[in-house]
């Protein structure tokens, strides 16, 4: 017997199907140019240039189908992606908003849907720093999931900047990471625990008072390898305590060896909000990344969330 389809399976077979239906349409559009085109400027040139003409547009044509095929496989990629996100948040009973996904009947009255349907259908709130980020922003797939009681909001989140050469050329750059956005009573607020870079960890000295210019500071916390992997910035007037009490030895200890939340390269606490970023857009191959999630969600509400303190 075969190996039962793993997620990579699954999301190439479904990406291949989506790819073909969209590369038919390309096809059969830039056939029918073809069709027309071709011996329009055929007639128009000279006799001498008759072939040339016909050849250009061959050339045009093949290169037309090039990036036909590359935008296809680039827009079937996202489409197998939210067909595997629906149905992995389908199969935990969550809520989920896509995109290019066939509409679906929607219960009438609006009422009708379901508590998490309706969070996964809601904006994400610009609350945290990185929600703030770029010149635009937006989020897709969004699956609304509870977790030890409390909903959370897990999505593939892009913020996209626009810098200017010196002739005025627009350039745009795009920021891609796998966030998870909560609201929950918080010890420590406003705070950001950031992974280093290899460069940040050559420059932490340098970074930290770079980071510490302002209204909050890096917080120098006891674990060395823990402050050479993650800076922890609080604000100005954070009572050392509360901070000391949120990141205990046992905890500096675990994540400083990635035994926690090994994935997740920003927390950000704001107010009531909590968001975890994991760097880079979930594809449809790795769901896995999903789970790691729903595991950094739940470690956030038990070590960052103020309950803990008070249930004591």
């Amino acid at each position: 017997m075969g190996r039962p389809p793993g997620n990579d399976d699954h999301y190439r077979a479904r990406r291949w199907a989506a790819a073909r239906r969209r590369l038919r349409s390309a096809i059969a559009w830039t056939v029918t140019g073809l069709v027309v085109f071709v011996p329009l400027c055929a007639y128009a040139a000279s006799p001498n240039g008759t072939a040339w003409t016909i050849g250009g547009g061959i050339v045009a044509a093949v290169l037309v189908l090039a990036f036909a095929a590359l935008f296809a496989w680039r827009a079937a990629g996202r489409h197998a992606t939210s067909e595997l996100v629906r149905d992995w948040a389908a199969a935990r009973g969550a809520g989920y908003w896509g995109r290019d996904m066939p509409a679906q009947p929607s219960p009438d009255p609006p009422e009708a849907l379901s508590d998490l349907q309706q969070l996964a259908d809601s904006g994400i709130p610009e609350a945290t720093p990185l929600l703030r980020m770029g010149d635009r922003r937006y989020v897709t797939d969004v699956v609304a999931i509870t977790v030890d009681g409390i909903p959370a909001r897990i999505a593939n989140h892009c913020y996209e900047e626009d810098t200017y050469g010196s002739k005025g050329e627009r350039h745009t750059t795009y920021t891609h990471d796998l966030i998870a956005l909560l609201e929950y009573p918080l010890r420590v607020t406003p705070m950001r625990v950031v992974r280093r870079s290899a460069v940040g960890r050559l420059l932490r000295g340098a970074g930290d008072a770079i980071r510490g210019i302002g209204a909050m500071r890096v917080e120098d916390l006891e674990n060395d390898l823990f402050r050479e992997r993650y800076a922890v910035e609080v604000a100005d007037d954070a009572d050392p305590v509360d901070v000391f009490a949120v990141f205990d030895p046992s905890v500096q200890e675990r994540l400083a060896h990635g035994r926690t939340i090994p994935d997740i390269d920003l927390i950000e606490v704001e107010g009531p909000w909590l968001l975890l970023a994991w760097s880079g857009e979930l594809d449809g191959d790795e769901l896995e990344r999903l789970d790691v999630m729903v595991e950094a969600v739940r470690w956030g509400i038990a070590t960052l969330g103020s309950r803990r303190f008070t249930e004591r």
